[in-house]
């Protein structure tokens, strides 16, 4: 006897409710650590492009987001200007994911230190969900990267400086020796401090930003060491209140610190974290990172004359080993 069973039934009312439980499994599973560098390994960097496009806006709607809201670091003071080409970067970046992507907004919260910044992408919610600094092992192992260099690595390139009477004091400067004999400057929490203390420099460290130049120009240390894509500014902000002040001439220090953005280890973190480093790879191929960082950087590279000073290396000992040093395309090389 042969029995013939009816079609199971679906309930209808159900189906909307099972495919929001769907995309939230798929992807939680996306979103698990290591998985994109995993995918790039099994299918290849264009169909994981793809894929996270089409994953991405999905999973910022799963995971009952209102918008890609980008939240910064503000400047310290009306004339602080470090940051301004990096959110121009970050901004190029979400402009060439919005036809994917969708809309953004990029706001920016009241300044805080670097130490701050750090524990306020540790919150749960924190003022900010987006920064931007050099790489370090503490940041590595607590924060997503996106490894590519913002600046091109420009920002290693050290140019110090100086009270203008003591130009010859460093023209003498043959040796790396030579150079140890000049107290640095730095601010008390930035990761440029253990790289002059490791490499046998007495270090002044400061409070704050602005009152470093303060306490050059009162000889409470030698040397405020800057990076190339820093020090014209600074000095052309503050010429008038410091006339005895001045860019050093002949000497360039060198230590590797690749600035990167950096998002919270969340759900939202990697959402953010995939959307700006697709953006980014695609203005490194369309030459618009390159276009920003000449617009920006070409003149003072120029009257830095970087390739003609006296380049001395130091190491940089909380530096990962897991950076894209072999990429060239990357990074900015100012010898000839």
């Amino acid at each position: 006897m042969i029995t013939i069973r009816k079609p199971m039934e679906i309930n209808r009312s159900a189906l909307p409710g099972a495919r929001r439980m769907w995309k939230r499994f798929v992807v939680r599973c996306c979103l698990r650590k290591n998985a994109w560098s995993m995918l790039r390994a099994l299918l290849g960097p264009a169909l994981t492009l793809a894929l996270s496009q089409v994953l991405a806006p999905v999973a910022h709607a799963a995971d009952g987001a209102q918008a890609w809201h980008f939240a910064v670091n503000g400047p310290e003071t009306p004339g602080d200007q470090r940051y301004r080409y990096h959110w121009s970067v970050l901004k190029a970046a979400l402009e060439a994911t919005r036809p994917t992507f969708g809309n953004y907004s990029v706001t920016m919260a009241e300044h805080m230190t670097e130490a701050r910044q750090i524990a306020e992408m540790k919150e749960t919610r924190g003022q900010i969900n987006t920064m931007v600094l050099d790489s370090t092992t503490e940041l590595e192992r607590d924060l997503i990267a996106v490894k590519i260099p913002v600046d091109k690595g420009l920002v290693g390139y050290r140019v110090f400086l100086i009270r203008a009477e003591d130009q010859p004091r460093y023209s003498a400067v043959r040796t790396l020796d030579d150079l140890r004999q000049f107290s640095m400057g730095q601010g008390k929490d930035w990761s440029d401090v253990a790289i002059y203390k490791t490499a046998g420099f007495k270090v002044e460290r400061g409070v704050s930003y602005e009152g470093l130049f303060e306490m050059l120009m009162n000889k409470r240390f030698d040397a405020f060491g800057r990076g190339a894509t820093e020090v014209m500014d600074e000095f052309q902000a503050r010429q008038k209140r410091y006339p005895g002040m001045a860019i050093e001439k002949d000497l360039l220090l060198y230590y590797p610190m690749p600035v990167y953005f950096w998002f919270p280890r969340t759900e939202t973190g990697r959402l953010h974290a995939n959307r700006v480093e697709t953006g980014m790879n695609a203005i490194v191929r369309n030459g618009t990172l390159d276009r920003l960082f000449k617009q920006n950087f070409a003149p003072l590279i120029k009257a830095l004359n970087l390739q003609n000073r006296r380049l001395f290396r130091l190491t940089n000992p909380d530096l990962p080993p897991d950076q894209p040093f072999s990429n060239a395309q990357l990074w900015f090389d100012p010898l000839p």
